[in-house]
């Protein structure tokens, strides 16, 4: 049954089976547990992927084939995000003139999947992820709103 799903990623892709395996291992995740000599800390169930390879062998493809599977998710290009757009920005409603917080890119795909293409093309929105992948949320203080948003997700 591996096998199968394994082919039916992407079809058009030949060959390529483990990073094809890796990517349904992220679409599957794992399951959130507490480690009993640990206080109760929660250990988080969601796998992170770096697929790396040459141009031209279809990473971009893969990627978005992944995002069409998942029910929750989001893809986007590190050549075009900034760090609000993957975090949380704080913009002004148009009708009351109030602050309000509007999600980005891994908080929207919280529970989901996450697709950040070209990530070697990102200048400084590296910074941003770190909180969401470890801590699975990101903590946001802008403009006298604070809050904690959650970002359970995989990051691909």
């Amino acid at each position: 049954i591996v096998r199968t799903l394994v082919h039916s990623l992407c079809p058009s892709i030949f060959g390529h089976d483990i990073v094809k395996l890796g990517l349904l291992l992220c679409l599957f995740g794992g399951v959130r547990k507490s480690v009993a000599g640990s206080g109760k800390v929660p250990t988080r169930g969601s796998l992170h992927c770096l697929v790396v390879g040459d141009p031209g062998l279809g990473k971009s493809q893969m990627l978005k084939a992944v995002s069409s599977l998942a029910p929750r998710s989001i893809y986007v290009c590190g050549r075009t995000v900034s760090a609000a757009g993957l975090t949380a920005a704080v913009v002004r409603d148009q009708g009351t003139g109030a602050q309000t917080f509007e999600a980005g890119a891994v908080v929207l795909a919280d529970r989901g999947v996450c697709c950040v293409d070209e990530f070697d093309k990102m200048p400084n929105e590296h910074q941003a992820l770190l909180e969401a992948m470890e801590q699975q949320s990101v903590s946001v203080c802008k403009a006298g709103l604070n809050a904690t948003l959650p970002t359970r997700t995989s990051i691909i």
